[in-house]
């Protein structure tokens, strides 16, 4: 015989719970048939109390009730579905005619007894034969409905337990992809530091070597606040206001070096200064464009930075006055800055991010991105959320 598991012990804890409410719902069956019995009756012209009403037609159902933790207990040890075994149906057969024969025995006896003295007392063996004949059958459906009833109670409650357990599995999985994601961008975000460090330094090298000491004073001095920014700056998304805020003092560190070779043009909405932004967005992008647009050209050049609210999406685009992409120089699209950017998009946007460069008409290379346009807030834990 089958053990029964840790499940099914619990689920047989609840049978007298179950059994409790089947009881209550036999007594207010049994009185309702009492009422009815009782208001024939007597519409009919004959005499009955209420009292007798009752001790006619409650004794019956008390019975059933009575006797359906058995049938749960039956239920709970055979069951029909779901690894029963085909003699179960033969047990539960013959458990629903021991059921009937009983509870009709039962209920005949109790109503006897409580009957006894009273005038035009049915007989307790007539009055067996007469509900034997008329219920039997419906003792069995009784018995059926018992046991259908139990099982429906079970399968609704493990359908509840695999909904919740499908629900902490589906929080879990979320929280682990989370963890995944976010490992992901700090891993690219990393990346940009030490690139954005190295050419720092080389920028300081070729300075310290043509003696210009006011000039490498004043770009360590930004890059050491620069790092500082960059070390307290631990959140993945923040406010365009404060990427543009980082990227002015890279942008001070590079004209110390172009000098007046190089012209930065912004282009920023007020509602774009809100919208929230990967950190470290446009620095690589601005990079990019300074080092092969500006710096192949022999009489410097000019970087635009724009940025907008259209449609609901926030659309950055990064533009310089150089020879473009199709001069090639080195940059081809696929750059540490670039390829960082687009991973990023794609971990926290997914499709819906649009990332974009090329040559542009009017001269120059450009890089375009528009993402999903979120009002930032401050203190708002790190998470990667895709979709608009």
């Amino acid at each position: 015989m089958p053990v029964p598991d840790r499940r099914s012990r619990g689920m047989g804890r609840n049978v007298l719970r179950i059994s409790l409410w089947v009881v209550l719902g036999a007594l207010a069956v049994g009185m309702t048939e009492a009422t009815q019995v009782w208001l024939g009756v007597n519409a009919a012209g004959g005499e009955m109390s209420f009292v007798r009403a009752m001790k006619v037609t409650i004794p019956s159902w008390l019975v059933l009730a009575a006797l359906a933790p058995l049938v749960f207990a039956v239920a709970w040890r055979f069951p029909l579905f779901e690894g029963g075994r085909r003699i179960n149906w033969l047990i539960h057969l013959m458990a629903a005619v021991v059921f009937s024969l009983l509870s009709l025995l039962l209920a005949s006896w109790f109503s006897d007894y409580l009957l006894r003295g009273l005038p035009g007392r049915t007989p307790f063996l007539l009055n067996f034969r007469r509900v034997l004949t008329q219920y039997a059958t419906l003792n069995l459906f009784t018995y059926a409905a018992f046991v259908g009833a139990w099982h429906a109670w079970v399968y609704s409650r493990r359908l509840r337990e695999r909904e919740r357990h499908a629900a902490e599995l589906a929080v879990r999985t979320s929280r682990l992809e989370t963890s995944l994601t976010n490992a992901k961008l700090e891993s690219l975000r990393m990346q940009l530091n030490p690139h954005f460090l190295f050419n720092t330094l080389n920028t300081i090298s070729v300075l310290a070597m043509k003696g210009e000491r006011s000039g490498v004073t004043r770009i360590v001095g930004r890059l050491s606040e620069l790092l500082r920014l960059s070390l307290d700056h631990t959140r993945q998304l923040v406010p365009l206001a404060e990427e543009l805020r980082f990227l002015d003092g890279y942008i001070e560190i590079e004209e110390v070096r172009f000098r007046d070779r190089l012209t930065v043009i912004r282009d920023v909405t007020e509602d774009a200064l809100g919208a929230e932004v990967p950190s470290l967005l446009l620095q690589p992008l601005v990079e990019n464009a300074i080092r092969h647009g500006v710096g192949r050209s022999a009489g410097g050049g000019q970087v635009f930075i724009r940025a907008a609210v259209k449609g609901g999406r926030l659309h950055l685009e990064v533009r310089d006055s150089g020879p473009g992409f199709a001069a090639g120089g080195g940059r081809g699209g696929s750059g540490i800055g670039l390829e960082n950017t687009r991973a990023r998009l794609e971990e926290l946007y997914g499709p819906v991010a649009m990332f974009e460069f090329g040559d542009h008409p009017a001269g120059g290379a450009f890089v375009k991105v528009a993402i999903p346009f979120r009002k930032a807030e401050r203190g708002e834990p790190v998470a990667a959320r895709r979709g608009a």
